[in-house]
């Protein structure tokens, strides 16, 4: 199958990350000209609007061709995506009307886990970064946690993008776990004191984008480590089997984590429930009010302790993570066969 990716968000899709490209070429062929390809591939259904004239004409000269999103993003999925839970659906923009196919975390199984979430995958810099900080977090005891937290210059970090009270990221589909939390972290970061609170992204008064910086993550991990005691991991969504770096980064950086995680998500098969703060249930204004009077008893910090060493477990060896990328590889492209067949068989 020859497969051409397509669009401004072409580099986020696992086709095109250079951890998986290797992988996904042994059993597909990259075309640089989308007349040659038998599948367009888009990591966000609004590259489909973005091409439409492009797009009409290809399918015009080759009415066979195949139109795929492949998406790792539940936000955007939610969000600009119509029915998000259709494994295949229609796109109408401006006089064009596409059919298309999804395979996103909710049209399939790409993304239901083993060992490691998907996003970990991607870049080799996370779990080599995350092998060396956890392997000397491993080391250390609940009295330098509480010593480290008790001394930390910044008690409240939240590094996310400020987003204004626009409904749709606020979406609740409470029948498959799945809830926009982008709007809510906003409000529990504003709704923090000032004073001793860290808040870093796009709409905080910075010039600078994250995703401008020559590494964001670095960047992140070096401002925080040893420095903050609370620090927010909190999802723009919630989906049960969504885990980005976030968590493992307060991990990491030794800080206390906030998560926001429904009773299905399996957050909790990555480290224990009583290791980090979970906000699920909370207004904005009652997790701000949890969140500053946090006091860790020696219950949470025994917790704490065990998921250090349980995610020092998770990243000692490379094993794991080359085969948690083999896993998604095989997953995702059985389903890209797989919808691609469904639609051959549907235009049948």
């Amino acid at each position: 199958m020859r497969i051409h990716i397509m669009g401004r968000h072409a580099h986020r899709t696992p086709f095109a990350y250079p951890a998986y490209r290797t992988l996904f070429s042994q059993r597909f062929d990259y075309v640089d000209d989308p007349e040659q390809a038998d599948v367009i591939l888009f990591g966000y259904v609004l590259n489909i609007d973005e091409n439409a004239e492009a797009l009409a004409r290809l399918i015009a000269r080759k009415p066979t061709l195949k139109l795929v999103v492949v998406s790792e993003e539940p936000l955007w999925d939610t969000t600009n995506s119509g029915d998000f839970r259709k494994r295949h659906n229609i796109r109408n923009t401006g006089a064009h009307s596409f059919a298309y196919a999804v395979i996103n975390h909710h049209t399939s199984q790409a993304y239901h886990f083993d060992r490691l979430p998907y996003f970990l995958t991607t870049d080799d810099r996370f779990p080599l970064r995350y092998a060396r900080e956890f392997a000397a977090n491993a080391r250390l005891g609940a009295a330098d946690y509480a010593a480290l937290w008790k001394a930390a210059p910044i008690r409240y970090a939240f590094f996310a993008e400020n987003r204004d009270l626009v409904k749709k990221y606020s979406i609740s589909h409470p029948d498959i776990e799945t809830f926009g939390l982008s709007v809510y972290r906003s409000d529990v970061a504003k709704g923090m004191p000032d004073k001793g609170t860290l808040r870093v992204g796009q709409g905080w008064g910075t010039a600078t984008t994250r995703q401008s910086l020559p590494d964001w993550h670095l960047d992140k991990i070096v401002m925080l480590q040893n420095n903050a005691f609370v620090i927010s991991a909190v999802e723009n969504t919630n989906q049960i089997n969504y885990v980005s770096e976030k968590l493992f980064d307060a991990f990491a950086c030794r800080g206390l984590p906030l998560y926001w995680a429904s009773g299905q998500h399996r957050v909790t098969e990555i480290v224990p429930e009583g290791a980090f703060v979970n906000l699920h249930g909370l207004s904005a204004p009652e997790a701000a009010a949890r969140i500053t009077g946090l006091r860790p008893d020696s219950d949470f910090l025994d917790a704490y302790v065990a998921a250090q060493t349980r995610l020092h477990r998770l990243f000692r060896a490379l094993d794991g993570v080359i085969e948690a990328r083999l896993g998604f590889y095989r997953r995702l492209s059985d389903e890209l066969e797989a919808v691609v067949s469904e639609e051959a068989a549907a235009a049948a």
